[in-house]
């Protein structure tokens, strides 16, 4: 989602509302961990521009489903968001105290506002109902406390020296 300068300037009163389908390609996910993809993302809301600040004030509601894996079983989970924001755009170099996103070219674009929005979002941790954990594996095994030995066991190459102790 996009809009120029001259476009926002012929707007009535410098207003107007949105509502689009979003898609992001599979290869944004490719080096990420925490996120296998995205989808039924819906961007709506409403945008005005100030002619006299040179800025684009933009209301968001972003809705939709990330398919992020399980922390125990790596499988897709569908974990539903909602995000509300308000963006300002600066048609002007901004200043670097300002709190406001250049528009690059005279065009301000919020797709890319709406996908670090998301990344933010992404939690750290979800877990599949009914997920187990796999217990073995190739190699492998998880153990319980009472799977361990009440004591260690001595290494042969040193059972030698258990002997030399027991004089002193």
């Amino acid at each position: 989602m996009k809009w120029n300068k001259q476009w926002l300037q012929k707007q009535k009163n410098g207003e107007f509302d949105f509502e689009e389908s979003l898609t992001f390609p599979e290869e944004m996910f490719y080096n990420l961990s925490r996120i296998n993809g995205l989808k039924d993302v819906e961007a709506r809301g409403h945008g005005r521009y100030d002619i006299k600040s040179d800025r684009l004030y933009v209301d968001l509601h972003v809705k939709g489903t990330m398919i992020v894996p399980c922390a125990i079983s790596l499988e897709d989970v569908d974990y539903p968001f909602e995000i509300h924001e308000m963006e300002t755009f600066a048609f002007y170099k901004p200043e670097e105290d300002e709190e406001v996103i250049e528009a690059r070219k005279n065009v301000a674009d919020l797709t890319s506002v709406i996908w670090t929005e998301i990344m933010m979002e992404v939690p750290m941790r979800v877990v599949k109902e009914g997920a187990t954990m796999k217990r073995n594996g190739q190699g492998w095994q998880v153990l319980d406390e009472e799977d361990l030995e009440e004591e260690d066991p001595i290494d042969p190459r040193l059972a030698k020296l258990k002997d030399y102790f027991k004089d002193k």
